[in-house]
């Protein structure tokens, strides 16, 4: 996977930006990447460059279409402006679109798109394997938003983001800031504020002001922990428990069994995801039916597709295997958790489950 400190990521940002500024705006973009926060960012400048404020509302729309249809987000787009040169519309929710004839629908579009609108697609990530992903990055301007590595990126985010707002911040308390937080910006950036705010104008911000003011959540990192899993990163899940571990005041078995069922949680979403996309069910159907949000259940969806059903299957019987365990044996929670990550999370040579 890409992350945003690569060389192809940075590049169609800056790339991005440059022409922003210059007054370029391409009628198609296709912007995608788990990092929302970058993202969010962009396509704010991008409306605010392509729409006047004082008629936004007349040639602004947000269309998901997760129901598989594309023809009001495409008829949007064919339309004219009202009192202003361009009119934008932003899609979402279109990842796992098969339908033929939308497929035509949107090569046509794509072919030749209308001037006067600007069309953004904007997707946690595409599985490269399907029509639809292969047609938008022909068709758009692609701009990546992957998420940032936690050891180095994030800490030189942080940096960046202290001394701009004229603060200083050392390299070793941005790395525990991120050790407590986690890499997702939107958050780091709302810690941050807070910092900021407190240290006042030319302040330094220390481990001290972090753990006054940053409180540690561990709903987050077990999220990001379940995600790793998933993922088959078997080096960040270990580094996330470890975490996780460090930060507790909880007893360690009853911390263990809070963290095995989110991890059991994640495993029998995965399964019920991975029969009804055998299904072609559509991913507000998913959402539904295994209780996600509709706006992450695409990027879960993405990921469940990566993962054979017997991996998961295995995966189930090794976590109940474990939660006997925990209940019975004399080895630490902490340890046997330890031994479950790395059998869900097999070595790169050995992980047969993975479709890479």
């Amino acid at each position: 996977m890409k992350r945003s400190n690569s060389p192809d990521a940075l590049k169609s940002q800056s790339d991005f930006y440059r022409k922003l500024k210059s007054g370029q705006i391409a009628p198609l973009y296709l912007f995608e990447g788990e990092e929302r926060y970058l993202r969010d960012q962009a396509l704010k400048k991008l409306t605010e460059a392509a729409i006047d404020v004082s008629v936004r509302d007349f040639n602004f729309a947000a269309i998901s279409v997760a129901q598989g249809d594309l023809d009001e987000a495409l008829a949007l787009a064919e339309q004219f402006p009202m009192i202003s040169p361009r009119r934008m519309i932003v899609v979402t929710g279109f990842e796992a679109i098969s339908d033929d004839d939308q497929l035509e629908l949107l090569k046509a579009y794509l072919k030749k798109p209308v001037d006067t609108s600007v069309l953004v697609f904007v997707s946690d990530g595409l599985d490269n394997r399907r029509n639809i992903s292969t047609a938008l990055r022909k068709g758009c301007e692609v701009v990546s938003f992957d998420a940032l590595e936690e050891r180095d990126s994030a800490p030189n985010w942080i940096r960046d983001y202290v001394t701009r707002a004229g603060c200083s911040i050392d390299p070793a308390s941005a790395t525990y800031l991120v050790g407590m937080v986690g890499v997702d910006l939107m958050r780091l950036s709302n810690e941050l504020e807070k910092l900021i705010a407190f240290v006042g104008d030319k302040g330094r911000i220390t481990q001290n002001e972090i753990d006054e003011l940053v409180r540690h959540s561990r709903e987050h990192s077990n999220f990001e922990l379940t995600d790793a899993v998933v993922d088959g990163d078997r080096k960040k899940a270990l580094s996330l428990l470890h975490r996780i571990f460090d930060n507790a005041s909880e007893n360690p078995q009853t911390l263990s069994l809070m963290i095995l069922g989110a991890i059991a949680s994640n495993y029998r979403k995965m399964l019920g995801a991975k029969e009804l996309m055998k299904q072609n069910a559509p991913n507000s159907e998913v959402a539904r039916i295994v209780g996600m949000s509709p706006y992450v259940v695409g990027r879960f969806n993405e990921r469940v597709r990566r993962v054979e059903t017997e991996h998961i299957l295995k995966g189930i019987q090794r976590i109940a295997a474990t939660d006997v365990m925990l209940k019975t044996s004399m080895a630490t929670p902490r340890l046997l958790l330890e031994l479950l990550i790395c059998e869900l999370c097999p070595l790169p040579q050995r992980r047969a489950g993975f479709q890479r």
